[in-house]
């Protein structure tokens, strides 16, 4: 990981909070939020967490890498956000980036990683942000059930209306979608349960937020590396060269021997969280 973070973007770890929002239990409420601008050491704090919750090619995203230390870290601490326990120990995390977004499906970032260099961007030409880009939430997995995937949505909304921007986007890694590794993202996000919420966890959480989903974020995340790498990263041996489906990944790893080389290519799925922007679809789910 190189000191960043994983994306994948904005996501819910593997083991994502079962209890639907009005049966779950509530006792986030009681646990206070802090910034890394605040506590400049929670990010170090909360990182054996993120050890635990995600899998281990998930912090090797090439252009994450290389921007995340620089803009989440250094340039932007007031949007890294902590939820702490009684204890005032660091038990979740809301990721952000600003960025400027023209309020249109055309004019979103291309996917998770893209959202670094529409930072980079719009600080290199001095362009004043309007948006705010969620890049993760991730929570410590003995205090699932609680709450806390819906107050950290929430953190995200209120620091864009903290700071007078227009929305949140995110492109978000549905947490159900590593079951179903060979099912298309696009058939996977119209998924629906009785109930005609969306059948994935994570998108259901953003949809209950009041988030509305939009379309396929794709490519999203790109990770490269060598076949002894992703032998390392997954515990798996590659003998030949193809498609193999990996633990906790989305999609297929292509794994070509020839070349030493293992790319795995991320598709997710944009979410709009109005602010003061206008929904951009009908309602997808009833």
């Amino acid at each position: 990981m190189k000191g960043s973070c994983p994306k994948h973007g904005f996501q819910l770890p593997n083991k994502p909070e079962m209890l639907e929002k009005d049966q779950k239990m509530d006792h986030s409420n009681r646990w206070i939020i802090k910034t890394r601008r605040e506590q400049p050491d929670l990010g170090m704090r909360f990182y054996p967490q993120k050890k635990r919750i995600w899998a281990g090619f998930m912090f090797e995203d090439v252009i994450s890498n290389k921007y995340w230390n620089q803009y989440v870290n250094e340039t932007y601490p007031d949007f890294q956000q902590y939820l702490l326990n009684e204890a005032g120990d660091p038990i979740a995390v809301a990721q952000a980036l600003p960025l400027t977004w023209d309020g249109t499906m055309a004019g979103l970032p291309v996917g998770w990683n893209d959202c670094f260099l529409r930072a980079a961007a719009d600080i290199e030409a001095g362009r004043v942000p309007n948006t705010l880009a969620g890049l993760e939430i991730a929570i410590q997995p003995e205090y699932h059930g609680q709450g806390i995937s819906y107050r950290m949505i929430e953190a995200l909304r209120d620091k864009a209306r903290e700071h007078a921007f227009q929305a949140v986007i995110v492109a978000v890694r549905p947490s159900w979608k590593m079951r179903y590794p060979l099912a298309p993202m696009e058939r996977y996000i119209r998924w629906k349960r009785e109930d005609g919420a969306p059948f994935d966890p994570w998108l259901r959480a953003h949809w209950r937020s009041g988030g509305e989903i939009l379309k396929i974020a794709h490519p999203s995340m790109l990770i490269e590396g060598s076949i002894e790498q992703w032998e390392e990263w997954t515990g798996l041996m590659f003998p030949e060269s193809g498609d193999y489906v990996v633990p906790e990944a989305l999609v297929p790893v292509n794994i070509d021997l020839d070349m030493n080389i293992g790319r795995y290519i991320e598709p997710n799925v944009w979410v709009h969280h109005p602010i003061t922007t206008k929904r951009l679809t009908p309602p997808q789910f009833t």
